[in-house]
């Protein structure tokens, strides 16, 4: 969920005003984020009270209160702007509250409702940002979050396991022969394999998926969205190449690839928004 270079080059589309409103979108999100993950040495119940001081500044930021933190108080012109919903913010951090324990998920309905909460909630904030004519456009963030965290899920099988996290649904472990201790052994055995190209293969059904939910008419507005899936699509198809080695190393887009889809992405959008026979695209 950070401001790493996979959304830096996708900001870069946006004008000056949208692109900082987006980052303090971005930060108040990665302090909820670190509150878990930055700082597990502190007890439990530490946590979770950090947690609520973050639901805190949510209500003071909605409610005409003072916020007490820098990200808080830079959130506030962002809501005073734009139409950010709350509810997305609150869902958030009930994602967040989830991995303050060892996660695991039994089925991919209930991982879903997790993804949910952690990243879609974030594109539904991003996309009143952005701004969009269609209400079918919230179908679209939905679904290309749901796409992005489950890429992110994939790549990070090891890493999510040292912090005693598993993302991948249990029932699927079971289907293919596979257990945690398989996967924290890091070796890719022919189950293991199929069962991270499972994965994978979700994963490209949902960015079919957000990519039939997007109404042609925002698609100009939305251009920083395609870039962020385009780059995530390029991580996954990187992931595949590797036939699923996520153990050896983290697998990643070379920075200067990532300016490239960048603008591709863009030029594609511009080029098909333009075209005779498209829907207008309001400026």
């Amino acid at each position: 969920m950070g401001r790493d270079t996979n959304f830096a080059y996708s900001f870069l589309a946006l004008s000056k005003d949208r692109r900082a409103a987006i980052t303090a979108v971005w930060d108040f999100c990665r302090a909820v984020d670190d509150e878990v993950d930055e700082h597990e040495e502190r007890p439990l119940e530490e946590r979770r009270a950090g947690l609520m001081r973050w639901r805190d500044e949510v209500a003071a930021c909605f409610e005409g209160g003072a916020p007490q933190t820098p990200q808080g108080r830079a959130l506030l012109p962002v809501i005073a702007r734009f139409p950010v919903p709350r509810l997305a913010f609150e869902q958030l951090i009930e994602g967040c509250a989830m991995d303050l324990e060892p996660t695991r998920f039994a089925t991919f309905c209930d991982l879903r409702a997790y993804c949910y909460r952690v990243a879609s909630t974030v594109g539904l904030v991003c996309i009143e940002i952005f701004g969009y004519e269609n209400p079918g456009t919230r179908q679209y963030a939905e679904e290309l979050g749901l796409a992005l965290q489950l890429t992110n899920i994939l790549r990070d099988v090891p890493g999510d396991l040292a912090r005693g996290r598993l993302y991948i649904p249990l029932d699927e472990l079971r289907a293919h022969g596979v257990t945690e201790d398989d996967l924290r052994a890091g070796t890719l055995t022919p189950a293991v394999a199929a069962l991270l190209e499972r994965q994978a293969l979700r994963a490209r059904e949902q960015f079919a998926r957000a990519d039939a939910a997007l109404p042609p008419e925002d698609a100009r507005r939305l251009v920083a969205a395609r870039i962020m899936g385009a780059i995530y699509r390029d991580l996954l198809e990187r992931i595949a190449a590797r036939d699923f080695d996520v153990f050896t190393e983290r697998v990643r887009v070379p920075r200067l690839h990532k300016a490239r889809l960048a603008v591709a992405t863009w030029m594609r959008t511009m080029v098909a928004s333009t075209s005779p026979g498209t829907l207008r695209i309001a400026k």
